[in-house]
């Protein structure tokens, strides 16, 4: 079963420290995106210090600094950093989060999840720059992003 971006996507069960395998879904963004993996030398920056056309992992998305590593774990989200320099974040929200970010809704809240997490099973790539992050709470379950859209 194919979906578009934005469209549900099944959940699969994650045990605690691994990672679920790339879906056909998340690699079509990577091609969309034209994005390649990191390269060793590129490990650990900062995502607007990295060249243009890449895709890693961070667990510290929404914050003044964003280091990007090659490797998924367990609860990281995927950033792609796209030809022109657009960067997004990939992730899991409600069917109606991901109405309200396919229409742009102004203010709407949303919680992103790096993984498929209960009722977030919609996959959706946004833009950074229209995120505006939510102050961020003790970890919970999931390891959710709030953020309200810009």
């Amino acid at each position: 079963m194919s979906s578009s971006p934005g469209s549900p996507t099944p959940a699969r069960a994650v045990p605690r420290g691994d990672v679920a395998p790339v879906s056909a879904e998340v690699e079509a963004l990577r091609v969309t995106h034209e994005v390649r993996p990191l390269r060793p030398e590129e490990e650990g920056r900062d995502a607007a210090l990295l060249p243009n056309g890449v895709y890693g992992f961070t667990y510290a998305p929404g914050q003044p600094e964003v280091p990007i590593f090659s490797k998924q774990h367990y609860h990281s989200f995927e950033v792609h950093k796209t030809a022109d320099g657009t960067e997004y974040l990939i992730g899991f929200v409600t069917p109606s989060e991901a109405s309200d970010l396919a229409a742009s809704k102004e203010g709407a809240s949303i919680r992103l999840f790096p993984s498929p997490w209960q009722n977030s099973q919609s996959l959706v790539s946004v833009r950074v720059s229209v995120m505006v992050a939510s102050k961020r709470m003790p970890r919970e379950d999931g390891n959710p992003l709030p953020f309200t859209i810009a």
